[in-house]
């Protein structure tokens, strides 16, 4: 459901910008072309594409490994923030 609610979000946000030329307009936020934002709290990143396009992306899915525990940071900056397994001795990174 999240995934799809952020692609809605791009969409429309995308639709939307094409009214501006040469820059972004995402949640706020006036992106010069090739800027990046990423939203506080979301492990996401947005980038402002010629013509007033937005792309954005997100984290791999991610299921149970065991027997390791998901490990996640949404206060750091993508891809840090992207879960990984913590398996003891060896961090498991997609």
């Amino acid at each position: 459901m999240k995934t799809e609610t952020i692609v809605l979000l791009i969409v429309v946000l995308g639709a939307h910008s094409l009214l501006v030329l040469g820059d972004c307009v995402f949640v706020g936020q006036n992106l010069k072309v090739g800027d990046s934002y990423s939203p506080p709290g979301q492990c996401v990143q947005f980038t402002c594409q010629a013509g007033g396009a937005i792309t954005g992306k997100a984290c791999p899915a991610l299921a149970t490994l065991q027997p390791c525990k998901m490990v996640e940071d949404d206060t750091k900056p993508f891809p840090l923030c992207c879960p990984y397994y913590d398996c003891g001795e060896k961090d498991l990174r997609l």
